[in-house]
C-alpha cells in the first residue's frame, strides 16, 4: 500500500466497510459480484463442508461413549474427560505455528492435508484397546486439526472484501452445526448395524473417518491458493480483487512473514481480549457437543434415543449460527449480538441449576445449545473484520483459537460422572464464563468506539512514510475505523 494511492483507496474503500459498492462503477460492482458468487460456491462450500466433518469426528467420541466405548475399554473415573481434554490440549500446541506455516506452503494443501490426517487418526481410533491409547489418539486428533480453523479462518479473510468477512465466518461456523444435526442419527444407525466382526462404536469411528477422508482428497482440485493466482477467475475479477484488498491492506500471496506484524499482534490488548471471549465461548458451547448425548440419556432416554434427539439440539446451535450475521446486522454491530446471546445462555444454564425437572432440563439444553454457539462464531468473525497486514490476521486467528480454543479443556473436566443428573460443577463454571464473557465484550466494544472517536479527531498523515512503513501499521492506519 503505497502513499500515492491514498486518495484512490478512498475511492474504493470505505474506512468503516473495507468497500462501498456505491463508489464502485457498475461494471465493478457486477464484476464484484461474480467473483463474490464464485469464491462462494467453490471455495467456502469445501471449507464448509469440511468444517462439517471436522464437526463429525469431534462428536464421535461422545456418540461411541454411550455406544459401548466406555464398558469394552474398561474407561472409568475421569478417563473420558482426558479423552475429551487431550483433543484441545493438542490443538493447543499446534495453532500457534499453523498459520504461519500455511503463509510459506500451499493453502489448498495445508487446509485439505489437516482434513486427510485427521480422517486417519479417527479411523485408528477404532482400533483402539486401552484408554491410554484413546487419550493419545485424541492429543494426535487435535495435533493434526489445528491447522484447519485457524487456517480457515484466515484464507477466508484474504478471499472476501472485509465487510462480507462476517457472513462468510458465519456461514463457515455454522456449518459445525450441520455436522451436529448429522451425527447423532448417523451414530444411532451406525451402533444398531453388524458389520464384520466390528463393535458398534468401531463402526462410528470408520464411518466418520472415511466420510472425512474422501472430502480431503478433493481439496487439492478444487481450492486455490490465493486470488491473484485463481485460475477459475477471469482477468477483470482477480484485478478488481486485488485493488480492493490492496487498500485494505490485507493482500497475502506475499508470503513473507513480517516479524513486525508479528510483534504487534503479541502486544496488541484488543487480540487478547478477543481471545477471553474466544476462550469462554467455547467453554459453553462444547457442553452439547462433548456431553449432550449423556445429558439426554440421563433424563431417562435409551442410549439410541439419546443419540438421535442430539439432531435437534445440534439443529438449534445451527440456527444460531447460521442467524449471526442477520442478528449482527440487525443489532448493529457483532458486540450487540454477542451480549444478547450471552444473556440468552444464562438463562438456560441458570435454568439448569435450579430446576430438577428433566422437562426443563430439556428445555435448557436446547436454550444454551442455540445461544451459547453465537459467541463463538461471532467473536473470531468481529476479529477478523478488524485487523489488516499481510501476517498480523493470520498471527491472531492463531493466538485466538490456541488459547480460546483451551476453553473447553476446562469443560471437558468439569461434567463429572459423579455429578449426573444435575451437573452443577459443569452449569455452574460454564455459567460463570458466560457472564466473564458479556463483561469482556463491553470492555471491548467500548476500547474499540474509543479508539473510531480518537481517531476522527485526529487526523494524521502517512505520506512520509515508505510502503513497507504503511504496511505495517496494519489496523492503526489513522484511516482504519473499527467495526462495532
Amino acid at each position: 500500500m503505497d502513499s500515492q494511492p491514498q486518495s484512490e483507496s478512498t475511492a474504493l474503500v470505505d474506512t468503516n466497510d473495507s468497500h462501498d459498492s456505491s463508489l464502485l462503477s457498475l461494471k465493478d460492482q457486477q464484476c464484484l459480484a461474480e467473483y463474490i458468487c464464485k469464491c462462494d460456491r467453490r471455495l467456502m462450500f469445501y471449507l464448509c463442508m469440511g468444517y462439517a466433518t471436522d464437526s463429525l469426528n469431534k462428536m464421535a467420541l461422545a456418540n461411541a461413549k454411550i455406544a459401548g466405548l466406555s464398558q469394552d475399554l474398561g474407561l472409568q473415573g475421569s478417563d473420558i474427560n482426558w479423552a475429551l481434554g487431550m483433543y484441545y490440549v493438542g490443538c493447543f500446541f499446534f495453532q500457534l505455528p499453523s498459520n504461519l506455516l500455511l503463509k510459506k506452503t500451499q493453502p489448498k494443501l495445508w487446509l485439505s492435508g489437516s482434513l486427510f490426517c485427521w480422517s486417519l487418526v479417527t479411523i485408528a481410533t477404532a482400533f483402539v484397546q486401552s484408554p491410554e491409547q484413546l487419550i493419545w489418539l485424541r492429543f494426535c486428533f487435535g495435533a493434526v486439526q489445528s491447522g484447519y480453523l485457524t487456517g480457515s479462518m484466515y484464507y477466508i479473510s484474504f478471499w472476501y472484501p472485509r465487510d462480507i468477512v462476517r457472513r462468510r465466518m458465519g456461514f463457515f461456523f455454522a456449518s459445525a452445526g450441520l455436522g451436529g444435526i448429522a451425527v447423532g442419527p448417523l451414530c444411532s444407525l451406525l451402533s444398531s448395524v453388524k458389520v464384520y466382526k466390528l463393535l458398534p462404536w468401531q463402526n462410528i469411528f470408520i464411518f466418520i473417518g472415511m466420510v472425512s477422508l474422501s472430502w480431503s482428497l478433493l481439496g487439492p482440485f478444487i481450492l486455490e491458493n490465493y486470488p491473484d493466482q485463481a485460475q477459475f477467475l477471469t482477468y477483470d475479477e482477480q484485478q478488481l480483487i486485488l485493488r480492493i484488498m490492496v487498500h485494505q491492506n490485507t493482500v497475502a500471496s506475499d508470503q513473507q512473514v513480517r516479524m513486525k506484524q508479528v510483534k504487534m499482534a503479541l502486544v496488541d490488548y484488543k487480540i487478547w481480549l478477543w481471545t477471553i471471549i474466544d476462550f469462554c465461548a467455547n467453554a459453553a458451547t462444547q457442553v452439547n457437543g462433548m456431553f449432550g448425548p449423556s445429558i439426554i440419556e440421563n433424563q431417562g432416554y435409551s442410549p439410541q434415543a439419546a443419540q438421535a434427539l442430539t439432531a435437534l439440539t445440534n439443529f438449534m446451535a445451527f440456527s444460531g449460527m447460521a442467524s449471526i450475521a442477520y442478528f449482527a446486522r440487525l443489532l448493529h454491530g457483532s458486540s450487540t449480538a454477542i451480549i444478547l446471546s450471552n444473556l440468552l445462555t444464562c438463562c438456560g444454564f441458570l435454568m439448569a441449576l435450579f430446576s430438577s425437572s428433566s422437562t426443563v432440563h430439556m428445555a435448557a439444553l436446547f436454550l444454551f445449545s442455540f445461544a451459547s454457539p453465537q459467541p463463538a462464531a461471532h467473536g473470531p468473525a468481529w476479529e477478523m473484520a478488524n485487523l489488516q497486514g499481510n501476517t498480523k490476521p493470520a498471527m491472531a486467528a492463531a493466538i485466538t483459537s490456541a488459547f480460546g480454543g483451551l476453553g473447553p479443556l476446562a469443560t471437558a473436566f468439569v461434567y463429572r460422572e459423579q455429578d449426573r443428573p444435575q451437573y452443577i460443577l459443569g452449569h455452574s463454571v460454564c455459567l460463570s464464563m458466560t457472564i466473564l464473557c458479556l463483561v469482556v465484550t463491553l470492555v471491548l466494544r467500548i476500547a474499540l468506539d474509543r479508539e473510531n472517536k480518537l481517531r476522527n479527531r485526529r487526523r494524521q498523515l502517512v505520506t512520509e512514510l515508505t510502503d513497507d512503513e504503511i504496511q505495517d501499521l496494519a489496523d492503526n492506519h489513522p484511516d482504519f475505523r473499527y467495526q462495532l
